[in-house]
């Protein structure tokens, strides 16, 4: 049997941090998070087929052991499916990058024949592809309905065979002008029964907060990481479920907190804490910050007293800037999202929920209330 991982995304609503790389490419728990997902299908597989666009070297320079496909133009998933059609020997599982599912799940989900998807049950089925069912088999899968049938929702997963690709030529573009794999499915559950299987656990990854989701699930799965040449100064505290990569200093009187992950050659300064934060390789944060629920890019210079506010004063859920849409992220504790290669000075606030643009300087004493998706001015604090 084989796989293939649909990987060719240009990942807009993760933007600012998919600017500078690929989706794929973004680390959970210190690790590309197509990474985690090869990792649960290796031992299942004789080979992996990921699909790329042409822009993405950074996912193919750094894995070796996958076979890849070129989508040539982002037409949809299921144009995306199609461009791993001449790989495919017969039977595979078909499944997004970035998707969170358990390993035991996905060994128990490939046994046996014929097609599957996999399922869960959501508490907001309403964002997602909702699945009807009849008996265990797949019977309609409607596109986030206002009102869902039920709380059962796609996932993602499906188990397929190379008998698919001519329904692919069937479809047309959908409202949106893509090729949508759904839409194949709804062909095939004419002339095929589709098994539905329900999965114990789910992380999808839509918009950045998601990263925040999957380094949790993968760090309560795992446990702590941390690397043996990692340098902790006296008085340092931290709590299970913390991934730190090699080279990194965490300063005296830090508070390192479950569910945080900071890469590599890192540096936290004294009195710093971290919680449920994402800090990515060559990051300095100094001394006296707070980094909240909060994903930060790589090579960015945190200057002392810089606070990541990472709750509303009403306490709502925060509500987040997405491809001209305001998005309720679901979360009544989320930080900022930030970039590669970005300078804060001394004592800056940045409001829940906001984005900072790569290689941006915000000054010294200020108050992010808004997105910083260009360079603010300098003139007032150059101290010329």
């Amino acid at each position: 049997m084989q796989a293939v991982i649909l990987a060719a995304g240009s990942g807009t609503r993760m933007r600012p941090l998919t600017l500078t790389q690929s989706k794929a490419m973004l680390p959970v728990a210190n690790k590309p998070l197509l990474e985690w997902t090869i990792k649960n299908l290796k031992d299942l597989v004789d080979e992996i087929i990921v699909v790329v666009n042409k822009n993405q070297n950074d996912i193919t320079s750094y894995f070796k052991d996958c076979t890849f496909a070129y989508q040539k133009e982002q037409k949809g998933t299921a144009d995306a499916l199609a461009a791993a059609e001449e790989f495919i020997d017969d039977r595979f599982i078909l499944i997004n990058a970035d998707e969170f599912i358990p390993k035991t799940d996905i060994q128990e989900f490939a046994k046996g024949g014929g097609y599957k998807t996999a399922v869960f049950r959501a508490n907001n089925p309403e964002l997602f592809g909702v699945v009807e069912t009849r008996n265990g088999i797949l019977s309609n899968i409607v596109e986030k309905p206002q009102n869902p049938a039920s709380n059962l929702v796609r996932c993602g997963m499906e188990l397929l065979d190379k008998n698919i690709f001519p329904l692919i030529k069937e479809i047309k573009p959908s409202a949106r002008g893509e090729l949508e794999i759904i839409d194949v499915y709804k062909l095939l559950i004419k002339e095929q029964e589709m098994q539905i299987f329900e999965v114990s656990k789910w992380i999808t990854i839509s918009y950045p907060w998601g990263f925040l989701d999957a380094n949790r699930f993968v760090l309560e799965e795992h446990g702590s990481q941390i690397a043996k040449d990692v340098e902790i100064r006296p008085g340092a505290v931290i709590e299970d479920c913390v991934a730190i990569d090699s080279g990194s200093i965490i300063g005296p009187n830090c508070f390192i907190r479950k569910f945080s992950s900071i890469g590599k050659n890192c540096k936290v300064g004294q009195a710093v804490e971290v919680k449920n934060s994402i800090i990515m390789d060559n990051t300095f944060v100094s001394h006296l910050s707070y980094v909240g629920d909060s994903i930060i890019g790589r090579n960015c210079n945190i200057a002392a007293g810089v606070t990541f506010a990472n709750l509303r004063l009403d306490e709502k859920t925060i509500k987040v800037n997405a491809n001209n849409q305001r998005i309720d992220s679901g979360h009544k504790k989320l930080g900022a999202i930030v970039g590669d290669n970005v300078k804060f000075g001394v004592n800056v606030t940045i409001m829940p929920g906001k984005k900072i643009w790569p290689g941006l300087m915000i000054p010294p004493c200020s108050v992010i209330k808004n997105d910083v998706t260009e360079q603010p001015d300098l003139k007032d604090w150059k101290g010329e």
